[in-house]
This record gives structure tokens, sequence and C-alpha cells, in this order.
């Protein structure tokens, strides 16, 4: 039975504050509660007991990816052959999954693996110069980290979700994309397969997406029908499919028609640095569903 609204959330990235502080502050006066505690949140003290004063008192959260955010910068990667690395980002995943059960969330969100070592001051950029040679080493890797903590998060009664990666042209070796893992329709299905838990769901990232489809010459609509059944939420902003500018989005987004057949997904609204007038727009334009 499908719900009469959606479920809606506004990412942390989205205001244009990187302060928590700011960022409750505008939602309390806003009277916006539905809050997704994701990246480029501040690391500050104080400030997950500042988080856990507003839960209910209106705020209700979900917690995605490196939310709370290291103290020592990190890349987050569930298929890494670094010990350190890996050890740390499986850490950091159960300690989120304890928070979004915490907060009553449904589940807690993470990036793809991928077959690369790189540092925080890489992302966003050509990474195929820290491409490794182990390609299926790392996938075992991601599969196995995944199984591990989708049983953990089921254990406690949550979902855990993947999020597709963005393929940038820059990104791509020899036209295909070699590193970066669960970015089109089929790499999600298999690794679905490939992990075999019922407690395993995904993020669709549209933005991502968009970007991957144009990289790789794919058809975004296909690639949603064929893991429509895995889908539990979406990370929605627009961009002009070279790159993942998250940028904001109206009623006539190419993927608006898609959310109709998820009315009970998640939606979060993930286009960064808006005002607030913006975030209530593109909240109109998903209520109109």
């Amino acid at each position: 039975m499908y719900r009469a609204q959606p479920e809606i959330y506004i990412s942390t990235g989205a205001f244009k504050s990187r302060d928590i502080d700011a960022i409750l502050d505008t939602c309390i006066s806003e009277n916006i509660v539905n809050l997704e505690l994701s990246s480029g949140v501040e690391s500050t003290e104080g400030l997950l007991p500042k988080v856990k004063e507003f839960f209910e008192k209106p705020m209700r959260y979900l917690v995605h990816n490196y939310f709370p955010p290291p103290q020592k910068a990190f890349v987050l990667n569930l298929g890494s052959l670094d010990t350190e690395t890996l050890t740390r980002s499986k850490e950091h995943c159960r300690h989120a999954i304890d928070l979004a059960v915490e907060f009553g969330a449904p589940f807690y969100s993470v990036h793809a693996g991928a077959a690369m070592r790189a540092r925080p001051e890489d992302l966003g950029r050509p990474l195929t110069h820290l491409a490794i040679d182990s390609v299926d080493d790392a996938y075992n890797v991601f599969v196995e980290s995944v199984r591990e903590l989708a049983e953990y998060a089921g254990a406690r009664g949550i979902k855990f979700l993947i999020e597709n990666h963005v393929v940038a042209p820059f990104n791509l070796v020899n036209g295909k994309n070699r590193i970066l893992f669960a970015s089109t329709g089929e790499e999600i299905r298999r690794l679905a397969n490939d992990v075999g838990s019922p407690h395993l769901q995904i993020l669709l990232d549209v933005g991502h997406l968009k970007v991957t489809a144009k990289s790789l010459h794919l058809n975004a609509y296909q690639a949603i029908e064929k893991v429509s059944d895995l889908i539990a939420a979406f990370h929605l902003s627009d961009n002009d499919g070279d790159s993942d500018q998250n940028l904001p989005f109206s009623s006539d987004a190419w993927f608006m028609p898609i959310l109709k057949d998820f009315r009970k997904a998640t939606y979060i609204i993930e286009a960064y640095n808006l005002d607030v007038k913006t975030i209530r727009a593109c909240e109109d334009a998903l209520a109109k569903l």
C-alpha cells in the first residue's frame, strides 16, 4: 500500500553552512524536521550531543556515509586492500549503524567500494592513476565487507544501503569503468547476487547515474528498472550529465516520472549549498508526486 505522501529528507549538504549548530538552527526555525546527517559536516567537539539533543524534539534523522565525521579524515573504502583503511572503514560503518538504530532510522547508507588507494584530497578528481592491479581482489573484499555489515545491520533491525558510484569521463580506463564498483544496473545486481543478504538494499543517487549513463553510453531508465526491487531510497539532485554538480531540481527533472513508481522509497534532497527558498521548491516538486 503506497503512502499518500513520500518520505522526504534534506541532506546536511543542502545547507549553506557546514556547521551543525547553524544547520539545526535553520531546521528548527524553518520547520524542517527530516534531516540526513551526511558528509561535509565539520567535525567539532560536542557535535553528537548537539544532534541528539534535538532528536524527536522535533528532528528525525538518517545517517549517511562519513557521519559522524572522523576527526582524522580518511577515504572510506569497503573494498580497500589496505588493512588499516579497511578496518577503519568497517569500524566507522558499525558505529554509524549503531547511531542509525539509536535514531530509529530504517537504514544506514554508504558509498560503494573502489579498486584504488586514495587520500581525501584525491576525491572529486581523476582517480585512474590511483587504480590497483588486483581489481578482482578488491571486489571480493568489497562483497565480503558488505555481507558482514548487512548482517550487522540486519541483526539490529535495519537495512544496509549501498550508494551507486558516479563514473565521470575522466575516470574511464580505455572507455570502461574499472575501479568504481556498483555504478551501473548490472554492477548493482551483481553485487546483490554475490552478497546474498536480505538486509542489503540500494540508495540510488540519480545525479551519479546521469553522469555514469552518459560516460558509458547507457540508458539511465533501463538501469533503474534492472534494480528497481533493491531501491530503498534516492539521493536527488541534477547536473549537466558531464559531472556531479548537485544542482537543485524542479518538477520537470528527468527522474521525476521514475519516482512515481517508488512512493514507498525515501527521497533525500542532496542538491548542495541552497537557500531555504530553493530547498522548499525542491520539496514542493516532490510533494506534487
